[in-house]
């Protein structure tokens, strides 16, 4: 097993002034994998906030001047979903690729952290809830989902930043 400290300190901590690290993980449990300070949470009301992610004991997780931004599939207590029903070629993928795949194909003017988060979370939400779908999506539904289904992609950060306005670029 490798621990998020471990993954903290051999690629986030190491990261110099100017150098950018994305992560996009699709694993269980993946929520805080790069044990980042700051979590981009989904409120009640629909928005996102940054929570302060930061250990009570106040090890340091950021990075020595450069940024580091996790795309993680579900939160720290929860599980996320692998199936073929989303390829014509019954190859594996998580549920969290394919809907950040499809996101990233869209004709969206300016992709946006925001955006992204979003619009994951809203594919993944329709597959698990939505009735009487056709196709790959029918599919993931009828074989992969089941009652109480719960997988919450997260933005993770080592800074805080306006998930709105700020354009992903990789």
């Amino acid at each position: 097993m490798i621990l998020d400290d471990e993954i903290n300190a051999t690629i986030v901590r190491p990261l110099p002034k100017g150098v950018k690290l994305h992560a996009i993980i699709d694993a269980c449990h993946s929520g805080t994998i790069l044990d980042l300070p700051y979590l981009c949470r989904k409120r009640r009301e629909g928005n996102y906030i940054w929570e302060n992610n930061n250990p009570p004991s106040g090890a340091r997780k950021g990075t020595d001047g450069g940024l580091a931004i996790s795309f993680s599939a579900c939160g720290d207590n929860q599980t996320c979903t692998d199936t073929d029903a989303l390829s014509r070629d019954k190859v594996m993928t998580g549920a969290m690729t394919y809907f950040f795949i499809q996101a990233m194909q869209s004709d969206q003017p300016e992709m946006t952290y925001g955006y992204l988060l979003r619009a994951i979370h809203n594919a993944i939400h329709k597959a698990s809830t939505t009735v009487g779908l056709s196709g790959p999506i029918a599919a993931l539904v009828g074989r992969v989902f089941h009652t109480g289904f719960s997988q919450e992609p997260q933005l993770s950060s080592s800074e805080i930043f306006d998930i709105d306005t700020v354009p992903f670029i990789l």
